[in-house]
């Protein structure tokens, strides 16, 4: 998650904290203040930058460090945004994703008759933010929450292709090569970076039965008002019905992607 979206997202939550109490909104401050700075800051300096007395910001960040809102760098010790402030603005991003694509999901499921769907990485799963099913009664079904291991997902190979090359170096561990299963074809690390070359080339990541036997998943970037990949959307069919519609189906993924990233390009 960027340091933008943090920032956004407390002052949002700021602006809310001083309509309430003076004491949530002084800790709101701090949390700005670490949240537009890429720099460790240490308590003197954020006490002199905030105009505020220097016991009560010492106080206010143990309070905010144990809750998981600032941490502090341990070799600097000074303090940064903490882990509880990421996951809560990348929740935001993501609800605010999912409002965006779902118009581009349904009319790509009803183009295709097949499930679409809209999916962001987190470590070694893939989840499922937005969804419209198939239609028939045979399908690929993918709700919204759903997890899957990264290593076999077509998902998880659209997002690391768009990353530089030694982003994800060493990322394919054994334990995600387990949580994967037999039946995916990415077993070593010469085969991971083969698969996501090919991504690279084509613009696109199919996978063949490798999650689930006999479904075809399509998967395409979608990239944030910085140019990188922050999630992918897909068609998920099966091979018996699907298979010789992969060129359209490839085609059809591109555009919505397309869409859908001049759309969060255009919003900002």
């Amino acid at each position: 998650m960027s340091l933008a979206h943090m920032a956004n997202f407390s002052q949002s939550f700021g602006a809310m904290a001083r309509k309430n109490t003076s004491g949530l909104a002084r800790d709101i401050e701090i949390v700005e203040l670490l949240a537009d700075t890429a720099e460790a800051l240490g308590v003197s300096t954020i006490a002199r930058r905030l105009n505020r007395d220097l016991t009560q910001i010492s106080r206010a960040l143990a309070t905010l460090a144990e809750a998981g809102i600032v941490r502090r760098d341990p070799v600097s010790r000074g303090y940064l945004v903490g882990w509880r402030l990421a996951v809560l603005a990348g929740r935001t991003l993501e609800e605010r994703l999912a409002e965006i694509a779902r118009p581009h999901i349904r009319s790509l499921a009803s183009t295709l008759n097949e499930t679409a769907m809209l999916s962001v990485l987190r470590s070694s799963q893939t989840i499922v933010i937005a969804a419209q099913i198939s239609p028939h009664g045979l399908g690929a079904y993918g709700r919204v929450g759903s997890s899957y291991p990264a290593a076999s997902s077509s998902t998880a190979r659209a997002v690391m292709a768009g990353e530089p090359e030694d982003s994800w170096e060493g990322w394919l561990t054994d334990e995600r090569l387990q949580e994967a299963g037999d039946r995916c074809s990415v077993r070593t690390q010469e085969q991971f970076e083969a698969a996501l070359t090919q991504v690279r080339d084509s613009g696109a990541a199919v996978t063949w039965g490798e999650y689930e036997e006999g479904i075809i998943n399509i998967s395409v970037a979608i990239r944030g008002v910085h140019g990188r990949p922050i999630a992918a959307v897909s068609i998920s069919a099966p091979e018996f019905r699907f298979a010789d519609q992969t060129e359209t189906g490839i085609r059809l993924v591109k555009r919505a992607a397309m869409r859908i990233t001049e759309e969060i390009t255009w919003r900002g």
